[in-house]
């Protein structure tokens, strides 16, 4: 029998090689896209984003919301597995047909000659994907992060030096090609052998339709939020040209990095949490509080440091050929400021099973974001970035309006919340202004400014008691003690 002991262990080991297995993955491809930044061209950086539009787009068709819901079903049998598998392997190999198909349409487009045989190779990508899908769930569900995480970094390294070496060699584009096919490659591979699975059972109609009633949900939602996001390279890359949205590109790629590794680890620690109390609307309401303190107070600050160092920092890490990539992060850094309201309001609505609620909310923000960057698109990408920033704040409404409704933690609640840590993050961010304003151009004002604002944050913090520092450390000390992360003994 399991006891809750035992099971207080995994979740915490789970924990922590989920984050290894996150921050060492998204730490590998970035320090990649550092290096391929010096090697290749903004105009190579935009064919590739051109294409992703699609290839991302019919990955999520692929995928289906069904490797989540295995997850979420837990018990899963050996035809519910065998069902996905085989609906997502032949989804993969027909929609992979399709854009093959589509390529020379698409590049003529975009005007772009060299799209299509670049797009008729990255369709693999798809049965690629596919073949991953149920050893990803499987390990997912069985909280073996260490395998997975394994399985991440070695794709992402082995991917990382094709791509290098192909940059090196002057292959351009097709390095950043390569690097995505053998990466995916790779992570299917590595998860096969990882986790032992193989099909063992067969085609089961309704264990199908069950497992599609919860993920069908989820893939609507999914495909609107990409659909959304993705516009804006769709349309900067039919109006403009490659480089204009190859600088964009790598604006957002370096503002969705931190979101993205926020976004995994907060699904991954926050779903847990928020699903053992589901079933208490007060103290759901208490985790999701607690979650939205901790969060933001790393993450708020992160976000508005990387919007005012913006220049200087893309300076150093990419060189000074991507200098017009500065300003576009700057007001894309702040958009994403709030990111942690977004993705722990839905989440919540996950743990109480409202997956339907989640889609109407996707609804509402795509009939916000969609206009506003459509309306913004012809004027250029700073534009883009502001109409990016509206839609995000508009968003956070949204996305709260059923926490206030249903866990009577709306958007008034987390504000009030969250106040103390964004006035702090705001001084913090004034004195690294104030230092670049002093230095201007020196070699050590990055570093400077960035030890400005981490000191004037970390002081104030602890002067002022913040209750989110002291949430923080309880949930340190929860976690070295190695106990599951509760909200119990925490306040709300």
């Amino acid at each position: 029998m399991t006891t809750s002991t035992d099971l207080s262990r995994r979740a915490t080991h789970a924990v922590w090689w989920s984050a290894l297995e996150i921050g060492t993955r998204y730490g590998v491809q970035f320090a990649v896209t550092m290096a391929l930044a010096r090697l290749l061209t903004p105009a190579d950086f935009g064919l590739m984003a051109m294409l992703l539009v699609f290839t991302t787009f019919a990955a999520l068709l692929v995928e289906g919301g069904l490797g989540t819901a295995l997850v979420q079903k837990q018990a899963s049998t050996d035809n519910d597995e065998t069902s996905v598998f085989l609906v997502n392997l032949g989804a993969g190999c027909a929609l992979a047909l399709a854009l093959w198909a589509l390529a020379p349409g698409i590049a003529r487009f975009y005007a772009q000659p060299a799209l299509s045989p670049l797009l008729q190779a990255l369709v693999w990508l798809l049965p690629l994907g596919a073949l991953a899908t149920v050893p990803n769930a499987l390990l997912t569900q069985q909280l073996d992060f260490r395998r997975r995480a394994g399985a991440e970094l070695l794709a992402s390294v082995g991917s990382g030096a094709v791509a290098l070496w192909l940059a090196w060699r002057g292959h351009g584009v097709w390095s950043l090609a390569w690097q995505a096919l053998v990466g995916a490659a790779l992570r299917a591979a590595l998860l096969w052998w990882l986790s032992g699975w193989r099909p063992r059972g067969r085609y089961d109609r309704a264990a199908f339709a069950g497992l599609f009633r919860f993920g069908g949900y989820l893939l609507l939602a999914n495909a609107l939020s990409v659909g959304a996001l993705r516009l804006q390279s769709l349309l900067l890359g039919r109006l403009f040209d490659a480089r204009t949205l190859g600088v964009y590109a790598m604006a957002q790629d370096t503002q969705q990095a931190p979101a993205q590794l926020a976004s995994a680890l907060l699904n991954r620690v926050g779903l847990p949490m928020f699903a053992s109390v589901a079933d208490q609307p007060a103290k759901l309401a208490g985790a999701l509080r607690l979650s939205l303190r901790l969060s933001m107070f790393v993450f708020a600050p992160c976000m508005a440091g990387l919007a005012v160092v913006s220049a200087p920092l893309v300076r150093l890490l990419y060189g000074p050929q991507w200098g017009e990539a500065a300003p576009l992060l700057s007001v894309l850094a702040l958009a994403a400021l709030f990111w942690p309201l977004h993705v722990l309001n839905l989440a919540a609505l996950g743990a109480l099973g409202r997956s339907d609620l989640i889609l109407k909310l996707e609804v509402a923000k795509a009939a916000v974001t969609i206009p506003l960057v459509a309306v913004a698109s012809p004027f250029g990408a700073q534009p883009v970035a502001w109409a990016a920033l509206a839609a995000s704040l508009a968003c956070v409404w949204i996305n709260t309006r059923h926490a206030h409704r249903l866990l009577d933690c709306g958007l008034r609640v987390q504000l009030r919340d969250l106040r103390p840590i964004l006035l702090l993050t705001l001084a913090a961010s004034a004195s690294a202004w104030g230092v670049l304003a002093l230095a201007g151009h020196a070699p050590w004002a990055l570093g400077l400014a960035v030890a400005a604002a981490i000191t004037t944050y970390a002081l104030g913090a602890v002067m002022l008691r913040l209750q989110a520092w002291q949430d923080l450390l309880e949930f340190l000390r929860t976690l070295r003690a190695g106990l599951a992360p509760t909200n119990g003994g925490l306040r709300a």
